[in-house]
Order: C-alpha cells, then structure tokens, then sequence
C-alpha cells in the first residue's frame, strides 16, 4: 500500500508542477519539480526516507529517456561533432575531477584525497534529462547544442569509471592504473559495441515481425518499451557500459532503413504520442525523487553534523563557481579551436570573442547542471568510509554533492536565460507570425469559397448552387434558416436541383464552425503580428466571430424547446414539447456536426496548398513550413 501511495504522490506532483510551471514561468520545470518533491518528503512519510536504490533509478529512469532521446537526435551532427564531444566527455570530466578533487581536499583536509577525486568524479557527469529541457527551450546555437547533447550521452562513462576507481582506492588504499584503463576501455568501446549490435538486433527483430504480416501498432510500441530495459540488463551482464549502450542503440535504429506503410506511419505516430507521454512522465518524476532525497541529505550539513553549516554551504558554493569556472574555460577553448579550425580551411568565421560568443560560451558551461546520476553515484558511497578518523566522510560527500546539484540546477534555471534568447521568443518573430497569419487568413478564405462545395449534407448538386449564383457563406450562416438559404434552394431548383432548403442549411453552420476555428488560432498570433497585418486579422476574426454567432440561435432554439408546453395541440396540457419537433432539430444539429468533419478535412487539403505556394515564394522557411505540413496531417489521420 505504500509502494501505491508512493507512485500516487509522484503522478500528482508531476501534474502539479506542470500546471505550476505555467503559473510561474521563472521557473524551470525540472526546479519546480524538485521544490515539490522536497515538501512531499517534509510533509509525508514515504518509502524513500530510508534511501533510493541507485541501479533502479538508472535503468527505470535513465536508461528508457536516454533511449527515447537518442533515436531522435541528429546522428550526422553529433557525428560532425565527434572530436569536440569526446572533448567534453573525457578531457572536460577529468578537468573538473582534479580541479574539484583537490580544492575539496585543499579546503577540508578530513576528506582524503581519493574521496575527494570521488565526488569530483560523480560531478563530472551532467544530467541528461536537465539539458534535454534546456535544450528545448532555448537556443545555444547548433553547434554549442550538438555538444551539449553528445556530452549528456557519454560523459557519465568516465565519470564513473574514475569514481569507481577513487573509492576502491579510498577504501583499500590500493590503485591500478591498468585495472582502471581496462575498465574504462570496456564501459566505453564495449558499450559503443555492443549497442551497434544490439541496436542491429533489435531493428532486425522488429523487421522480421513485419515480414511475418504482424503491423498491429499496439505491439511494435510495447516492444520498443521493452528495448531500452533489455538492452540495459544484457549490457551489464556482459559488463559494458550499459547507459552507452542503450543510446548507441537507439540511433543505430534510428539511421537503419524502415519500410514505408500505411501500418508503419500509424505505428510511428502511436509510438511518438506513448513515448512523449512516458518521457514527461518520467521526467518528472525522477527530479521530484531528486527533491525528496535532499532535505535528507541535506540535514547533516544544516543541522551541524558537519561542522559550522555556513561554512560548509560556502564551501558548496566556491566548489559550485570552480565546476563553472572549469567548464567556461574548456568551451571557450574549444571555441577557439573550432574558429582557428574554420580559418585554416579557407572558411570565414567572421569576428571572434564578440560579446556575443562569449555569452553563448558562458550559457553552454551553465547549462551543465547535475542530478540523478551524480547523485545516484554518491549514493552508492561505501559505508566503509562513513568515519575517516572520526569524520563522517560519506556525509560529508553525499551532502555537498547534493548542495553542487541545487546549485547547478539554480544557476541554470536563472543565468541561462539572461545569456541566451528562449526559443518561443526566437521562434515568435514578426516575420514568421505575419506569414503564418496570411496562411491562416487565406485559409479561412478558402473555406468560404469551398461553402458551396463541401455540401455533403446537402442533396442540393454543388454545381449547380454555384452556378445559380448561391449568396456568400456569411448570408448563409447568417440567416440559415431563412431567407438567404432559401433563395439558394429556390435558385438551385430552378437549375434543375430537388429542392431541400432544410438539408441544404445544416451544412453552412459546420463551414462556420470551421471558420471559427481557424480564426480562434489567427487571435492568438495577433498581439506578435506587425500593426498591418494585426488590423487584418483583427477584421477576419471579428467576421467569423459574427458568423459564429448567429448560429448559436440553433442550441437556442433547442433548449426553447425543452422548457416550452404550449406548443402541443389545443387542449393538450401535457408539460413536454411535441417530439416530433425535438427530434427534427437534433437531427438537424446532428447532420451539422457531421458535416464539420468533411468541411474540415477539405480545409486542410487547402491549408496544404497554401503552406507548399508560401514555402515556394519564401514566404515561409523549409523548417517551418515542414513543421507545418506535420501539423496538418497530424489532423488528418485525426479525421479518420
């Protein structure tokens, strides 16, 4: 029952943060869920009180969203980028190992050298998840962003190897720089690998799964929730490095060739839409475990254990500032090297060390923050070294690690943002939102003219109210039960049409309707539009907003109906409307909602059209006019 109540805690603080996080947009949501998670541990007893379980926050956690992650990343960036990535996932890690490792012994003397290493060890690895969100919401540039990604990918395998390595000497006294060099070549080459193997296989199962005529989406979506876990499993069996595994074998799925179905496109939407869904819900519970492991963690430090407590939380400061400081120097070096690079072959960089590019190299080392892995590692710290002659070494580690951490996520939740731009504002330019908003007005226009044409409810011939003249989708929404409609029926009739007025005026609403929504989106872009086109669109909207109105009398008439006795025959006291009336109005509301569907699916073939003519007169980017094509079938495949 605990276990239950556990998981219930976490799901409500994963929903909580995530409508908080609109309600506090300075705040991160990974820094939101944390707060959240450290109250729940003040205010509830729960099972983790007694502690978490490294190796099942890895593989319940880490290993699926390092999974999901990968076969979504751009395998020829990070590829273009290789040299800088190892840069950053092993030259970086030991930079700030000894860094760390000896301030830390510098400054407290009671922690020995090799515990010391240790946690400089456990700091080196950043938090995948953390930069994942960063990433998202903020632009770094391409390159700075392929790094960011590739380090959170690998940098962990030599982070943990030397943290291994650092304890055992702690505890034993004893170093072997071949055991270690061996343990760090299998974790690393071994786990690259075995992940291009396993990655193989599990491409080649799910193929031949195909072949045999098995395309239920349902099953190929639990299977690639299996994958990542026994990846995991079978990399640790074979003692390689697990984590690089499963990555490696996400993007080796993810470049290997895919067959091109109807089943295979339904099955890849499904996929997404689960995986989406997980990921967010693992993200977030995995930063709310991390805020209810740190009031415990942190209570030695702030309750004297450990000495004077502004001490120690100054020393988690200073500790803080060298891990930035490091990590600022080492990309701002490679940012040097990166533009000599470009100069030696003939390209032209441009200006260097502008204000600009030192910004962005300060936001890249920030946006290195630590969490679950780090501290999953100082977890799994020895009780052997709780007492170094009569200092509680392993809380003392365990406890400025985990103030390391809050730091890191503070200074990436505030300092990001002043340093680079977010990327809704980037995206949000008036340019785009212009181009964007024609696109929606000239849809909204399409779908007028197609009034006549999308008729599916009317046993009117479409060409022959065209031709008769039939008046503007507003008359008709307007006065659709009157006499606009009617002089389109009467028109069409005299054509040559069978006459049905009543059948031909349930259509228009759900052109309205559809009209209604498209200018609902056009609202939205109006306070980023430039004044011109704001003027327009302000015009487009309070025009549907007239239509939509009028057909409002329709639900009206409907509820008149139900509170009405005195329609019946005479003589008839009965307090219920004449059902035969009922019925026909709800059938009539029923037919015009039927009809949105076919008005809709044919403005979304329209809307296609316009986003391929903008795209053509460089009205809109390849990028955005792609992202909006997706949109669109997206709603497509809705329809069906």
């Amino acid at each position: 029952m605990e276990a239950l109540e556990l998981i219930l805690f976490l799901l409500a603080a994963v929903v909580a943060s995530s409508i908080l996080d609109n309600l506090l947009p300075r705040l991160s949501l990974p820094l939101v869920q944390i707060v959240l998670g450290a109250l729940i541990a003040l205010l509830v007893h729960t099972p983790l009180e007694s502690g978490l379980d490294p190796e099942l926050l890895l593989i319940l956690f880490i290993a699926p969203l390092h999974f999901n992650e990968s076969r979504h990343a751009d395998s020829g960036a990070l590829w273009a980028n290789r040299w800088g990535i190892a840069s950053l996932s092993v030259g970086l890690v030991f930079a700030i190992i000894l860094s760390l490792g000896f301030t830390l012994h510098a400054l407290l003397p009671a922690i020995p050298l090799a515990a010391a290493l240790a946690l400089g060890a456990a700091m080196g690895s950043t938090d995948a998840v953390a930069v994942m969100e960063l990433s998202k919401d903020f632009k770094f540039g391409r390159r700075h962003e392929t790094l960011l990604t590739g380090e959170a990918f690998f940098n962990d395998v030599t982070g943990t190897v030397v943290f291994q390595c650092a304890i055992a000497v702690a505890v034993s006294g004893s170093f072997s720089l071949v055991h270690a060099g061996e343990e760090f070549a299998l974790d690393l080459f071994g786990g690259l690998l075995g992940g291009l193997v396993m990655g193989m296989l599990a491409w080649g199962l799910l193929e031949f799964i195909r072949r045999l005529g098995i395309d239920n989406p349902t099953l190929h979506v639990t299977l690639e929730l299996l994958l990542p876990f026994l990846i995991y499993l079978l990399a640790e069996q074979l003692h390689i490095g697990s984590v690089i595994a499963v990555v490696v074998a996400g993007m080796m799925m993810s470049v290997l060739p895919h067959r091109q179905t109807s089943q295979t496109a339904r099955q890849r939407l499904q996929s997404r839409s689960v995986w989406d869904t997980i990921s967010f819900m693992l993200n977030g519970v995995i930063f709310v475990i991390l805020g209810m492991q740190l009031p415990r963690v942190l209570t030695p430090a702030t309750d004297g254990g450990l000495g004077n407590p502004l001490v120690l939380m100054g020393l988690m400061a200073l500790l803080t500032l060298l891990l930035e400081a490091v990590r600022f120097a080492w990309v701002l070096g490679m940012d040097v090297a990166h533009h000599r690079q470009q100069r030696r072959a003939g390209k032209n960089p441009g200006p260097f060390l502008t204000r600009g590019e030192l910004r962005g190299a300060l936001a890249m080392a920030l946006a290195g923050p630590k969490g679950g892995i780090t501290l999953s590692l100082m977890l799994t710290v020895p009780l052997a070294l709780t007492t170094v002659d009569g200092f509680p070494v392993r809380e003392a580690l365990v406890s400025v690690a985990s103030g390391m951490i809050l730091l890191t996520l503070l200074l990436a939740n505030f300092a990001v943002p002043a340093l680079v731009p977010h990327k809704h504002v980037v995206q949000k330019t008036r340019q785009r939102v212009d181009a964007e908003a024609r696109l929606l007005m000239e849809v909204i226009e399409w779908v007028q003219r197609d009034a006549p044409m999308t008729g599916v409810v009317t046993e009117v011939a479409p060409a022959n109210v065209a031709a008769a003249g039939a008046p503007p989708v507003g008359a008709l929404a307007a006065d659709a039960a009157g006499d606009a409609v009617e002089r389109a029926a009467q028109a069409a009739v005299a054509d040559g049409a069978t006459p049905n007025a009543g059948r031909f005026a349930a259509d228009e609403p759900a052109t309205v309707i559809v009209m209604k929504r498209y200018a609902d989106q056009l609202e939205e872009l109006m306070p980023h539009a430039s004044p011109e086109c704001a003027a327009q669109a302000r015009e487009v909207v309070a025009h549907c907003g007239a239509l939509y109105e009028s057909i409002d009398q329709l639900a009206e008439e409907v509820a008149a109906l139900a509170q009405d006795g005195g329609d019946g025959e005479e003589g008839d006291d009965s307090p219920w409307p004449d059902p035969s009336r009922l019925t026909a109005h709800f059938r009539m509301l029923r037919e015009t909602y039927d009809a949105v569907e076919d008005v809709q699916a044919q403005a979304l073939v329209r809307e296609l059209e316009v986003i391929k003519r903008m795209r053509k007169a460089g009205e809109l980017s390849p990028d955005r006019a792609k992202a909006l094509r997706n949109d669109v079938y997206i709603q497509q495949m809705a329809l069906d």
